[in-house]
């Protein structure tokens, strides 16, 4: 197995073209591989090949900041985590990989979760702090829309920021900036 890292601009076609597939998020099927490497200039993507063939990938957000009490937060968005082959192991040992790669790297990185993935968490040890992800929002369309996502997944960060994360609650929101 391999692991390897690529920021978008050094992206095969090929690449951007699974990437793609894989996430499944239909207003971005269009993107050309330009406007792919544009949109995302600001990430890095996390590869798992086996047999010369990507069989889990991961997106590395660095453009991700959170305001909490007026307090600006600078952290690093782990998205687009998908395993193109399940149950072989390959995005267990993929997001081990990532965890050990950003802790090196001093790299603060937080991720989210919805309910029914937070097994795949538990037993991957990542600290998950249950319910506390509902408590981000965002203004989008001229509305404040909350996030769907229930748990905030702690991949690399200070008790400091943890500590902040786990204050969140219905009055003590943290906004996307």
């Amino acid at each position: 197995m391999q692991y390897s890292i690529k920021c978008s601009k050094d992206l095969s076609d090929k690449e951007i073209e699974l990437i793609l597939k894989s996430w499944e998020i239909e207003d971005w099927f269009d993107l050309d591989a330009s406007s792919f490497k544009i949109k995302f200039e600001n990430s890095e993507f996390h590869f798992l090949e086996f047999d010369e063939r990507i069989v889990s990938l991961a997106r590395i957000n660095f453009d991700f900041k959170l305001e909490v009490q007026k307090n600006l937060y600078n952290f690093a968005e782990f998205v687009g985590f998908v395993s193109i082959e399940k149950a072989k192991g390959f995005g267990s040992f993929l997001l081990n990989k990532i965890v050990a790669n950003l802790t090196e790297r001093k790299i603060e990185t937080i991720g989210f979760c919805k309910m029914d993935l937070r097994p795949f968490y538990e037993k991957s040890n990542i600290q998950i702090l249950y319910g506390n992800g509902i408590f981000i929002t965002e203004f989008e369309n001229n509305e404040w829309i909350d996030s769907d996502d229930d748990d905030i997944l702690i991949l690399n960060t200070s008790e400091e920021y943890i500590n902040v994360l786990q204050n969140l609650n219905e009055k003590n929101k943290a906004i996307l900036i």
